[in-house]
């Protein structure tokens, strides 16, 4: 771990045993400033986003590569936020738009999402529901079942999309999938590719996959946290904190 970290960490550490400065280790840990950080505008930055649904609601991603000098692949399963994706990317060819599920063994699955035509009688955040389980909307009492539909859509698994496409680094890692989650980390090979930042939402996941994740990103190398979902992995050896 770069020195420099240690040090801000054992800061952090100190003052959440002694109950102050709050604002300072909430600002600390945050992948949005640990990205700005270290990779400013202009800099070569290079990405691996599965469910990136339209490529810009729902976090600051796309705000922020748009400003670097970007390369990478995002993967979208639902055609019509997938065309949305295509179209927010489209002046950058260097991203690969890939619509397929991600999935450990299915080559055809269902996903379950609300009706566009039903979609603006609810809030826009629900556009980010689409799951692989029914459940998973259905649970929320606000969400009428005869507005939920089924879509059929292609399925591969992680890697075989890295290494189809001749894929060979990425400096950041994000899985938001809406419960699946877990199966995707599992499904990267760390041992192969070491993205510098991996970023997954935890939110839908059970206590034994949280600690699942915790275990493998320790196993690689990587100091994590929680931020608001998601669970955040930082390799402190290659990335600074401040």
């Amino acid at each position: 771990m770069k020195v420099e970290n240690r040090i801000y960490l054992s800061l952090a550490f100190l003052f959440k045993k002694l109950g102050i400065f709050k604002s300072y280790r909430k600002r600390l840990f945050t992948s949005k400033r640990i990205l700005r950080k270290n990779y400013p505008k202009g800099s070569k930055f290079s990405f691996l986003q599965a469910g990136a649904n339209d490529g810009k609601s729902f976090d600051f991603l796309y705000d922020f590569v748009i400003d670097r000098n970007i390369s990478g692949v995002v993967i979208e399963p639902i055609k019509e936020y997938y065309d949305e994706l295509s179209k927010n990317y489209k002046s950058h060819n260097k991203i690969l738009k890939i619509n397929k599920a991600v999935h450990k063994t299915a080559k055809h699955i269902s996903i379950y999402k609300i009706n566009k035509n039903k979609a603006h009688s609810y809030p826009d955040w629900v556009k980010g529901m689409a799951s692989f389980d029914i459940n998973h909307l259905a649970k929320h009492e606000f969400i009428k079942k005869e507005d939920i539909i089924e879509e059929q859509v292609t399925a591969t698994p992680l890697m075989q999309i890295i290494e189809e496409n001749n894929l060979t680094s990425f400096d950041y890692f994000q899985s938001d999938t809406e419960g699946y989650d877990y199966e995707i980390i599992m499904m990267f090979d760390f041992s192969k590719y070491h993205p510098k930042l991996v970023k997954a939402e935890v939110v839908n996941l059970n206590e034994e996959q949280k600690q699942g994740i915790e275990t493998l990103l320790e196993k690689h190398n990587y100091y994590f946290f929680y931020e608001d979902l998601d669970i955040v992995g930082v390799d402190l050896n290659l990335l600074k904190l401040q």
